[in-house]
């Protein structure tokens, strides 16, 4: 009689922690599932937090930012004080406190993608225009100093130009370096002639197209090659060779 006692005992013991077991298990899915969703949400805001945080927000998106982070921050604080009162994991989803929370978060990243997008292109327009570098180099003679300057403005440009065109930059890195490419281009800018002379224009278009002749270097020539240090440039070559 005892033995049969003990088996039930052990019996209602072995059910009671199966229950339990199971009751855990599905308290640990219910966890993973409200983590995965937080996680998911705020993962990207604290994305966007970082992008934005260089950025001079406008005064109206900035209240309308700080109007949505005291949003996000009185649901988080109904729903911690509710799992503070009752550590039942289950009771995050009474009603929809939850699902407020949420959505509060993801409120507060769309509005802080979309003013910090407006602030970055307002940004970039304060840096003022540049010019393409292959439309400056149509209205550009073809002088060395051009073609030298020219190439550093290329590259400049290229680096800017890479930066720009993100919807918002990735830290405040890019910020520094947007405007330090635009001081390069602008400084490489400055040291392009448009102005030629009509005969050393010539001269270099026909350096250029392959047909320069002595008959070139007029005087005019020679004397605003040897003012610009560009003498030592050019070689003379016998057209046979």
């Amino acid at each position: 009689m005892s033995t049969l006692v003990q088996r039930c005992q052990t019996l209602e013991f072995k059910l009671k922690a199966l229950a339990q077991a199971n009751s855990l298990a599905n308290d640990l899915k219910f966890i993973q599932q409200r983590a995965g969703e937080w996680q998911a949400r705020y993962s990207k805001l604290v994305g966007l937090r970082a992008q934005t945080a260089p950025l001079t927000l406008s005064s109206q998106d900035a209240a309308t930012v700080a109007s949505k982070i005291g949003a996000l921050r009185q649901n988080g604080q109904k729903v911690l004080t509710r799992l503070l009162a009752n550590e039942n994991i289950k009771e995050l989803t009474r009603d929809s406190a939850w699902t407020r929370l949420l959505n509060s978060c993801e409120g507060l990243a769309e509005e802080l993608e979309v003013a910090g997008r407006k602030a970055w292109r307002a940004h970039l327009e304060q840096l003022g225009t540049l010019e393409d570098p292959a439309t400056l180099r149509v209205r550009t003679p073809p002088t060395p100093s051009n073609d030298e300057a020219l190439r550093a403005y290329q590259v400049s440009y290229a680096a800017f130009a890479a930066i720009a065109r993100l919807g918002l930059p990735r830290s405040s890195d890019d910020l520094a370096q947007v405007s330090s490419q635009v001081a390069s281009c602008r400084q490489a800018f400055a040291r392009l002639t448009f102005d030629l002379p009509v005969e050393v224009k010539a001269f270099y278009d026909a350096i250029y197209a392959g047909t320069a002749t002595l008959a070139h270097v007029t005087p005019t020539v020679a004397k605003w090659l040897g003012e610009q240090g560009h003498l030592e440039r050019f070689r003379v070559r016998s057209a046979d060779q």
